[in-house]
């Protein structure tokens, strides 16, 4: 992908960056999971992208932000959906996880949106109220180097847990909630906005419980690993009478991103910012959360620089606190 990288940078300088250009240059999407909703705006932008602009856009799964700022700092992606906020920030700077391979000052931002919350699952009968209770148990983080498995870690030890407290496993997204339905493992981690699909999935066949986080230990967390992150609650009725809370449980919010890298043309950056805000009901319909993503809020949020070609098209909407 670098030499058409390249390619498209050559033309934009020499002032032949036309659609026509644009459109023939292969556009790669990443998402998350193939459930997940960064996954389901990837596939929904690239249709628009495609069907609006002329551009040969795929979507592409990703196991999590640590795997995609990996790879759009190689060059190995356009865009991504879902870095940002708190491993945004820290992948930029080269802090925490990135702390061994460095900083990526290559990546930029797209726009920023309120993603959703964290979710701890667990079957109702398992007897686990609290993040406590998973000392001795088996539990599900996701994917291995995603942003469950990450916070995970934090959310481990705000609560007292260290390794060999419980056995950490890496199923996937879906194969975590496949393996909790089949009893495999005792609670799993997702994310996203209640309520989710995948959880109303599990819900229609095994009665579940939403695992307490203890409100200091969210409090801790949300000060410790901005920015990006905001104290949350989810209230018991939201998967239905298959939810066997009582009462509302403490979690946390995340901020997502849409983003690049400095390699990728300002010229197409532009067209796909402009293309997929001119079509944004059409995006709305992509997954429930899609909503999420407006012009309004694009810039808030930002954990990494924006990128120029977003920068140009936000100046002219006139969108407010662009820089």
């Amino acid at each position: 992908m670098r030499h058409g990288l390249i390619f498209a940078a050559a033309l934009a300088i020499a002032g032949y960056a036309t659609p026509n250009a644009l459109a023939a240059e292969r556009v790669t999407i990443l998402g998350g999971g193939v459930k997940g909703q960064p996954y389901q705006f990837a596939v929904g932008l690239s249709k628009i992208l495609k069907d609006k602009a002329g551009i040969d856009a795929t979507p592409q799964s990703a196991k999590g932000m640590v795997a995609q700022a990996r790879i759009l700092a190689k060059d190995g992606a356009h865009f991504a959906w879902g870095l940002g906020g708190p491993v945004g920030a820290w992948a930029y700077k080269g802090e925490r996880r990135f702390e061994k391979e460095g900083p990526k000052k290559n990546l930029r931002a797209v726009l920023a949106y309120p993603f959703g919350s964290f979710q701890w699952l667990t079957l109702a009968e398992s007897g686990i109220e609290s993040v406590k209770d998973f000392k001795g148990k088996r539990i599900s983080v996701g994917s291995a180097a995603s942003t469950t498995q990450t916070f995970a870690q934090y959310f481990f030890a705000a609560h007292g847990l260290k390794k060999g407290d419980f056995k950490e496993l890496t199923p996937g997204f879906s194969g975590g909630f496949g393996s909790l339905r089949d009893k495999t493992v005792d609670a799993h981690l997702t994310m996203g906005l209640p309520p989710m699909s995948a959880v109303q999935e599990i819900t229609a066949v095994r009665k579940v419980r939403l695992v307490n986080m203890d409100k200091s230990a969210v409090d801790d967390i949300v000060k410790t690993y901005g920015p990006g992150l905001l104290p949350a609650s989810i209230a018991p009725g939201t998967y239905g009478s298959n939810q066997a809370n009582t009462d509302a449980i403490n979690t946390i919010s995340i901020f997502f991103g849409f983003s690049t890298s400095e390699a990728v043309p300002a010229d197409l950056v532009y067209t796909v910012t402009k293309t997929l805000f001119e079509n944004l009901e059409a995006f709305h319909g992509t997954a429930k959360a899609a909503k999420n993503v407006t012009l309004a809020a694009a810039c808030m949020g930002l954990s990494l620089p924006l990128h120029e070609g977003a920068k140009r098209y936000y100046t002219e909407a006139g969108v407010a606190g662009c820089k």
